[in-house]
């Protein structure tokens, strides 16, 4: 399962400070993993990193500790440029995903966990 795409992120909630494994598709970004959040608007675990905090992503076998923030779209549209061309870069498919989301009033616009190394 845990392939070149597919890492696990594992971390402690905000709220409930009990410990969550989530599944996730990545790419890298020199040392860096970007997870790109699909629908965002359906998903919750990302709301715990709207501040940087510690988390461990197991890459390949390995659990590696990092510090991850969300970059949402619509508030850091700058620093999520290049996050987003990481990621599509490595997911040309997830090009769709980024359509016609951003004149929608409820949407956040893209959002990325960028996950940085300690």
């Amino acid at each position: 399962m845990l392939s070149g795409s597919t890492d696990v992120v594992r971390y402690t909630g905000q709220k409930s400070g009990r410990e969550f494994s989530v599944p996730t598709q990545y790419a890298r970004l020199g040392d860096d993993v970007v997870i790109f959040v699909a629908r965002p608007e359906t998903k919750n675990w990302w709301h715990n990193f709207r501040a940087e905090r510690e988390l461990e992503v197991l890459i390949r076998g390995s659990w590696r500790p990092m510090r991850g923030r969300a970059v949402v779209g619509t508030d850091e549209p700058e620093a999520i440029a290049p996050l987003i061309d990481a990621y599509v870069a490595r997911f040309p498919k997830a090009a769709r995903l980024l359509e016609g989301n951003a004149g929608d009033a409820s949407s956040v616009g893209p959002v990325v966990v960028w996950c940085r190394p300690r």
